[in-house]
C-alpha cells in the first residue's frame, strides 16, 4: 500500500521518540498497531459483505441466462440452404409492380409541357406550372 524506505522509517522513529519520549512510545505504537488492525478488519468485513450482496443479486440473473441458453439450444434450427434464396419483394411492397427496363421511370417532370425533354426544376413550395 505505502512504499516507505528504511531511511524514512528511521526518520519517523527518531521524530516520534523525540516528540513522545521513550516511556510513552511503546504504548503509542501498540495503539497505532491496534488501530491499523481494526481498520483492516473493518475493510475486510465490508468487502466480504459487498461481495455476498453482489453474488446474491447476480444469482437470479445467472439462472435466467442458463435457462435461456437451454431453451435456445433446444430450438431446432433448419439447416441453411445455398442457392435457393427467394427474391425479395419490390420496394413498393409485395403487390407493387416491378418496372421493366423499357418501362423505367421517366427522366422528366410529368407536369412539364408536352415535347419538353428538359427536367423541370421547381421549389417544393412552388405550385405546379411555375406559378407561386
Amino acid at each position: 500500500m505505502f512504499s516507505v524506505s528504511p531511511a524514512e522509517m528511521l526518520t519517523i522513529a527518531v521524530i516520534a521518540l523525540l516528540v513522545f519520549g521513550p516511556k510513552r512510545l511503546p504504548d503509542i505504537a501498540r495503539k497505532a498497531g491496534k488501530l491499523i488492525r481494526d481498520i483492516r478488519d473493518a475493510a475486510s468485513e465490508l468487502t466480504g459483505g459487498l461481495e455476498d450482496e453482489v453474488r446474491d443479486a447476480l444469482e437470479p440473473i445467472e439462472d435466467a441466462r442458463d435457462s435461456m441458453r437451454k431453451a435456445i439450444a433446444g430450438i431446432d434450427r433448419p439447416a441453411p440452404t445455398t442457392g435457393t434464396a427467394k427474391p425479395r419483394p419490390a420496394p413498393g411492397g409485395p403487390s407493387a409492380p416491378v418496372p421493366q427496363d423499357d418501362e423505367a421511370a421517366p427522366d422528366h417532370d410529368p407536369g412539364a409541357p408536352e415535347g419538353s425533354d428538359e427536367p423541370q426544376h421547381r421549389d417544393p413550395g412552388e405550385a405546379p406550372g411555375g406559378e407561386a
